[in-house]
């Protein structure tokens, strides 16, 4: 076996490598595609694979599809899951090696993903540390953003991940979201939907139901204020322009941007949503309000009216019916 546990020094890198290799042999058959879910390198990943075809413990059954040789997963098995590994235990490691002293010492730049994670599970349990835990947690997962949206019976499947450590990630997440929601408000000035994306995004992907945000801009496109005005599927009958504005006007806004999300994932507007925007251009323009985009978000992705030149045309249609209706002769 040349990929074994006691081979690798470097704690950093023995974690990197367990997370690979745990996923490597949950299936019998699997792909490349299929571990890149770990959320390590590529190129790790690859030469993971290559080694274990050199020594004879994978085979190459078609193209990119490579099946373990039973003997060979099991030993696997054994030395990267079921065996204790003392390397890994963090009284055993030298002091500054420990995730929480390198935090404080270098900053959270030179602490992976895992070391991050386990300070916040704090401890583990016998035979697996907090490490390992989170190790776990990110494999099963596939990164950060599939354990925030796990629920927590999912969670707890986890060995050594109890209701105390659900509670744990659970408020490190809702930190995370006061966080982005806060500096929404603070920015000094909003640039481009990708910002507003950006900020939003964590807030906003998960709901269950359609929430219909309008963030309300100063002269200077600074923040004033948002709000969620209006939820559940929305259409015409649903999201009132007199309310919009009356909001707007109450806290003295320049300009506004709308942000909903599709539950769906897809953020391809639909027929009510471009019609919805439509109106509310033309609502606003009657007060002298500028839209500066309405944002539909995803998952990991959104849509801009403002980027896509929507609102453009949408502006141009109110100056020709109001440029129609000031000659009614004709």
């Amino acid at each position: 076996m040349e990929i074994s546990p006691d081979t690798i020094k470097d704690v950093e890198r023995l974690q990197r490598y367990e997370r690979i290799v745990q996923k490597l042999v949950k299936t019998e058959s699997f792909s490349k595609p299929d571990i890149w879910a770990c959320g390590e390198s590529k190129g790790l990943i690859g030469k993971i694979i290559n080694l274990l075809l050199n020594e004879g413990s994978i085979v190459e059954q078609g193209k990119g599809i490579f099946q373990w040789m039973p003997s060979a997963m099991v030993a696997y098995k054994k030395e990267w899951i079921t065996s204790l590994r003392p390397t890994h235990q963090l009284k055993r490691l030298r002091k500054e090696e420990r995730p929480r002293e390198k935090l404080l010492t270098y900053g959270s730049s030179k602490l992976t993903t895992s070391e991050l994670l386990a300070i916040f599970l704090r401890s583990g349990i016998p035979g697996k540390s907090a490490i390992v835990i989170a190790n776990d947690l990110l494999t099963q997962f596939g990164g950060v953003k599939g354990i925030f949206e796990a629920d927590k019976a999912k969670l707890m499947d986890i060995e050594g991940v109890g209701a105390a450590k659900v509670a744990q990630i659970k408020a490190v997440q809702a930190l995370a979201e006061e966080y982005l929601k806060e500096s929404m408000k603070s920015v000094s000035k909003v640039r481009n939907s990708k910002e507003v994306f950006d900020y939003l995004y964590l807030t906003m992907r998960d709901l269950k139901i359609e929430i219909f945000k309008v963030i309300f801009l100063d002269s200077a496109n600074q923040t004033i204020d948002d709000e969620n005005l209006f939820e559940g599927t929305l259409n015409a009958s649903s999201v009132y322009p007199r309310e919009i504005v009356k909001s707007a006007v109450n806290k003295n806004a320049a300009s506004l941007i709308f942000v909903h999300n599709h539950p769906s994932g897809d953020p391809t507007p639909s027929g009510s949503d471009r019609a919805i925007t439509e109106d509310l251009v033309y609502a606003c323009n009657l007060v002298q309000i500028t839209v500066l985009d309405h944002i539909i978000i995803g998952d990991n992705v959104y849509f801009s009216f403002a980027d896509e030149g929507l609102l453009e045309e949408y502006n141009r249609n109110y100056l020709s019916i109001k440029e129609r209706r000031g000659r009614p002769n004709e």
